[in-house]
């Protein structure tokens, strides 16, 4: 039983936590890009998937709770393993040189703060709809396949990146996410004992490749809206009009 709690208050534990959860945040990373990808298909496709979503009920609550506590104890990993390093090294080097690492770790804390101011401005402006409550109320959309009015998730997407401030913070802040993701998808397999030089060579490459491809994948929503790729779906006919007291269901009876 000691020798366990010993584990549990160790570096390695700490280490090994930080690894599995940056792991698991790199794969909703992935599915959520996949998701977003869908604005290219046209509102249809984006507002479906939505809708996809909403109808998971528990099930969605059930993941968004296991991504916030993935992100907690991510954070509290990173904290705790800074303090201990700090501690470890009280007195600091009066010459500091970086010999082997690369910008993007030197960078973790920074990008990693970066990461986390972002997802709160994410989840306030399209989730909460806090941030611009105008386009998130703006209108319903009725689905050509069912005919039920759901929430207007692609004209949402582009009232937003139509605000210059709003796409550039966003720009800005998937680069820190890339930069991120780069050093730590190598260091997690580290941590987790991926030691064979062969192996090794395969998920060094890993990391700067997602970043390369997350980089790319979601800059292309906001630059699609700013070049004009993305455009405003037109109104809808006899589409009810989105309010706090009018919810997107097919039996909305707001104008």
């Amino acid at each position: 039983m000691s020798s366990l709690l010993q584990f549990l208050r160790s570096t390695v534990f700490t280490k090994i936590v930080m690894a599995i959860t940056g792991l698991l945040i790199i794969g909703f990373l992935i599915g959520h890009m996949l998701g977003n990808l869908l604005m290219f298909a046209g509102p249809e496709k984006i507002n479906a998937y939505a809708l996809g979503l909403k109808n998971l009920g528990p099930l969605l609550w059930l993941v968004r709770f296991a991504m916030i506590a993935a992100f907690g104890l991510h954070i509290w990993s990173s904290i705790e393993l800074a303090s201990r390093n700090k501690l470890a090294r009280p007195v600091q080097y009066d010459t500091k040189k970086s010999l082997k690492s690369t910008f993007a770790s030197r960078t973790m804390l920074v990008s990693g703060l970066a990461i986390l101011f972002f997802v709160i401005y994410h989840l306030l402006h399209y989730t909460f709809g806090i941030i611009q409550p105008n386009t998130y109320y703006a209108g319903g959309y009725r689905m050509e396949s069912t005919g039920e009015i759901v929430h207007h998730v692609y004209n949402m997407v582009v009232a937003g990146f139509q605000n210059p401030f709003i796409a550039l913070s966003y720009i800005i802040a998937l680069i820190f996410m890339s930069s991120h993701v780069s050093h730590a998808t190598s260091s997690a397999f580290q941590t987790l004992g991926v030691m064979n030089p062969n192996i090794k060579k395969i998920t060094s490459k890993i990391g700067p490749a997602l970043a390369g491809l997350f980089l790319v994948g979601y800059l292309s929503i906001p630059i699609g809206v700013m070049i004009g790729v993305i455009k405003k779906a037109p109104d809808q006919k006899h589409v009810s009009t989105m309010t706090k007291d009018c919810p997107d269901t097919a039996d909305c009876k707001c104008e």
